[in-house]
Protein backbone atom coordinates (compact mmCIF):
# COMPACT_ATOMS: atom_id res chain seq x y z
CA UNK A 1 0.00 0.00 0.00
CA UNK A 2 1.26 3.51 -0.78
CA UNK A 3 0.04 5.09 2.45
CA UNK A 4 2.73 6.29 4.86
CA UNK A 5 3.11 4.56 8.20
CA UNK A 6 0.73 5.84 10.89
CA UNK A 7 3.50 6.85 13.28
CA UNK A 8 4.77 9.37 10.71
CA UNK A 9 1.74 11.53 11.51
CA UNK A 10 2.88 12.35 15.03
CA UNK A 11 6.50 11.28 15.63
CA UNK A 12 9.00 14.05 14.85
CA UNK A 13 12.06 12.49 13.18
CA UNK A 14 15.50 12.85 14.75
CA UNK A 15 17.19 16.07 13.73
CA UNK A 16 13.93 17.87 12.86
CA UNK A 17 12.71 20.72 15.03
CA UNK A 18 9.09 20.63 16.21
CA UNK A 19 8.61 24.38 15.62
CA UNK A 20 10.50 26.68 13.28
CA UNK A 21 10.21 30.45 13.05
CA UNK A 22 10.53 32.52 9.90
CA UNK A 23 10.19 36.30 9.89
CA UNK A 24 8.15 37.80 7.06
CA UNK A 25 10.29 40.34 5.20
CA UNK A 26 7.38 41.99 3.34
CA UNK A 27 5.06 42.77 6.28
CA UNK A 28 6.08 44.53 9.49
CA UNK A 29 5.69 42.49 12.71
CA UNK A 30 4.68 39.34 10.85
CA UNK A 31 6.08 35.82 10.95
CA UNK A 32 5.33 32.22 10.09
CA UNK A 33 5.68 29.29 12.47
CA UNK A 34 5.94 25.83 10.95
CA UNK A 35 4.81 23.17 13.41
CA UNK A 36 5.78 19.64 12.44
CA UNK A 37 3.52 16.62 12.92
CA UNK A 38 0.37 18.57 13.75
CA UNK A 39 -2.96 19.07 12.01
CA UNK A 40 -6.16 21.13 12.14
CA UNK A 41 -6.73 20.33 15.83
CA UNK A 42 -3.71 22.28 17.05
CA UNK A 43 -3.88 24.81 14.22
CA UNK A 44 -7.41 25.92 15.00
CA UNK A 45 -6.90 26.00 18.79
CA UNK A 46 -3.72 28.04 18.41
CA UNK A 47 -5.35 30.41 15.90
CA UNK A 48 -8.29 31.04 18.23
CA UNK A 49 -5.97 31.66 21.19
CA UNK A 50 -3.91 34.11 19.15
CA UNK A 51 -7.10 36.00 18.25
CA UNK A 52 -7.76 36.57 21.96
CA UNK A 53 -4.61 38.69 22.20
CA UNK A 54 -5.42 42.37 21.52
CA UNK A 55 -1.92 42.88 20.04
CA UNK A 56 -2.53 40.32 17.29
CA UNK A 57 -3.80 41.84 14.04
CA UNK A 58 -3.89 38.60 12.05
CA UNK A 59 -3.61 34.93 12.92
CA UNK A 60 -4.26 32.07 10.54
CA UNK A 61 -2.95 28.65 9.67
CA UNK A 62 -2.86 26.30 6.74
CA UNK A 63 -2.21 22.64 6.21
CA UNK A 64 -0.16 22.57 2.98
CA UNK A 65 -1.10 19.00 2.01
CA UNK A 66 -2.99 16.18 3.76
CA UNK A 67 0.03 13.86 3.50
CA UNK A 68 2.50 16.54 4.60
CA UNK A 69 2.14 16.44 8.37
CA UNK A 70 2.76 20.05 9.30
CA UNK A 71 0.87 23.29 9.74
CA UNK A 72 2.02 26.80 8.99
CA UNK A 73 0.75 29.46 11.41
CA UNK A 74 0.99 33.07 10.27
CA UNK A 75 0.88 35.86 12.85
CA UNK A 76 0.93 39.64 12.50
CA UNK A 77 1.05 41.87 15.57
CA UNK A 78 0.93 45.55 16.45
CA UNK A 79 4.15 47.44 17.11
CA UNK A 80 3.73 46.87 20.88
CA UNK A 81 4.36 43.14 20.50
CA UNK A 82 6.25 40.69 18.33
CA UNK A 83 4.89 37.54 16.68
CA UNK A 84 7.21 35.44 18.87
CA UNK A 85 5.83 37.05 22.04
CA UNK A 86 2.24 36.52 20.88
CA UNK A 87 2.95 32.89 19.97
CA UNK A 88 4.65 32.16 23.32
CA UNK A 89 1.83 33.87 25.23
CA UNK A 90 -0.79 31.83 23.33
CA UNK A 91 1.06 28.55 23.99
CA UNK A 92 1.44 29.36 27.71
CA UNK A 93 -2.23 30.33 28.02
CA UNK A 94 -3.31 27.12 26.29
CA UNK A 95 -1.07 25.12 28.60
CA UNK A 96 -2.76 26.71 31.65
CA UNK A 97 -6.24 26.12 30.20
CA UNK A 98 -5.49 22.46 29.52
CA UNK A 99 -4.06 21.98 33.02
CA UNK A 100 -7.26 23.51 34.44
CA UNK A 101 -9.40 21.26 32.24
CA UNK A 102 -7.44 18.17 33.28
CA UNK A 103 -7.86 19.04 36.98
CA UNK A 104 -11.59 19.69 36.54
CA UNK A 105 -12.14 16.38 34.75
CA UNK A 106 -10.13 14.54 37.41
CA UNK A 107 -12.13 16.17 40.21
CA UNK A 108 -15.49 15.48 38.61
CA UNK A 109 -14.47 11.89 37.84
CA UNK A 110 -13.51 11.33 41.47
CA UNK A 111 -16.82 12.82 42.64
CA UNK A 112 -18.68 10.56 40.21
CA UNK A 113 -16.79 7.47 41.36
CA UNK A 114 -17.42 8.32 45.00
CA UNK A 115 -21.09 9.22 44.69
CA UNK A 116 -21.73 5.94 42.89
CA UNK A 117 -19.80 3.90 45.44
CA UNK A 118 -21.30 2.42 48.59
CA UNK A 119 -19.40 4.63 51.09
CA UNK A 120 -21.14 6.42 53.92
CA UNK A 121 -22.19 10.08 53.71
CA UNK A 122 -19.20 11.40 55.73
CA UNK A 123 -16.74 9.82 53.32
CA UNK A 124 -18.61 11.30 50.35
CA UNK A 125 -18.44 14.77 51.91
CA UNK A 126 -14.74 14.33 52.58
CA UNK A 127 -14.00 13.47 48.99
CA UNK A 128 -15.88 16.56 47.89
CA UNK A 129 -13.31 18.56 49.88
CA UNK A 130 -15.02 19.17 53.22
CA UNK A 131 -12.85 17.13 55.62
CA UNK A 132 -9.48 16.61 53.94
CA UNK A 133 -7.67 18.83 56.47
CA UNK A 134 -8.98 16.84 59.46
CA UNK A 135 -6.24 14.38 60.54
CA UNK A 136 -8.62 12.12 62.49
CA UNK A 137 -10.75 11.77 59.38
CA UNK A 138 -7.70 10.94 57.25
CA UNK A 139 -6.62 8.21 59.68
CA UNK A 140 -10.13 6.77 59.91
CA UNK A 141 -10.59 6.52 56.14
CA UNK A 142 -6.99 5.91 55.05
CA UNK A 143 -7.74 2.51 53.54
CA UNK A 144 -10.77 3.87 51.68
CA UNK A 145 -8.72 6.81 50.38
CA UNK A 146 -5.98 4.50 49.11
CA UNK A 147 -8.59 2.31 47.40
CA UNK A 148 -10.08 5.39 45.76
CA UNK A 149 -6.64 6.62 44.63
CA UNK A 150 -5.77 3.23 43.15
CA UNK A 151 -9.08 3.26 41.28
CA UNK A 152 -8.31 6.71 39.88
CA UNK A 153 -4.84 5.58 38.83
CA UNK A 154 -6.33 2.52 37.15
CA UNK A 155 -8.70 4.69 35.16
CA UNK A 156 -5.92 7.20 34.34
CA UNK A 157 -7.41 10.09 36.34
Amino acid sequence: MNAPDRYERFVVPDGMQKVTYERDMKIMNAASFTIQREDHTIGNILRMQLHRDPNVLFAGYKLPHPLDYKIIVKVQTTSQSSPMQAYNLAINDLDKELDHLKAAVKEESMVYLITNASFDHTFQLALKGHFFNDLSFQKMYQSDLSLMESGCIRFGL
